[in-house]
């Protein structure tokens, strides 16, 4: 089995990389292979709406390092995003992601990504775990919508400091936990 996680933070020292980091830790413990993939590090354009995937079987007609990120999901049994939440929402890196994946959609991709297993774990300065849960799950459910079996939805509160989690056993363990879900 082989998860990959991959990091939309930012940040150098970033609590979502770091709850990420646990999580595969967990995975590689139950006997996964693990990939951790920091996509603020990748050029990634945005989608163009062109639609040159539909006419060529899922491929986006974009060649840049997304391509990498295709390739980690086309070869993982499960996937782990860690997602900073900025202002109400999945931060713009994420979103990035989210709308390149719609190359997937109506292709033969989505019958292979049945047996795919899905996870967020996400991060915000705001202590309420509900406070933007609604539109978190909306993105979340972008993954079902293409075949994705969504496993879970974490949001880890009160971590607008750089490192904060490395305080919070309970997050951390929350965390772990992701990483032996997604097996």
């Amino acid at each position: 089995m082989k998860v990959v996680g991959i990091n939309t933070s930012p940040r150098e020292v970033s609590n979502c990389k770091i709850a990420l980091e646990k999580a595969l830790e967990a995975a590689e413990a139950e006997g996964a292979e693990i990939q951790l993939i920091d996509s603020n590090k990748l050029n990634i354009s945005a989608c163009q709406g062109d639609n040159y995937c539909k006419a060529h079987e899922g491929k986006c007609a974009i060649d840049d390092d997304m391509t990498q990120i295709y390739q980690a999901i086309e070869e993982a049994d499960g996937i782990i995003f860690s997602i900073p939440v900025y202002f109400f929402d999945i931060n713009a890196q994420m979103k990035l992601i989210i709308d390149r994946l719609y190359s997937y959609f109506q292709s033969s991709y989505m019958e292979k990504f049945a047996s795919k297993k899905v996870s967020f774990i996400l991060s915000q300065g705001t202590p309420d775990p509900e406070a933007f849960k609604a539109g978190l799950e909306i993105q979340f459910n972008a993954f079902k919508f293409l075949g994705f079996q969504t496993v879970d939805l974490v949001v880890l509160t009160d971590n607008n400091v750089p490192g904060a989690i490395n305080d919070k056993e309970d997050q951390l363990a929350q965390a772990a936990e992701v990483g032996k879900n997604i097996l």
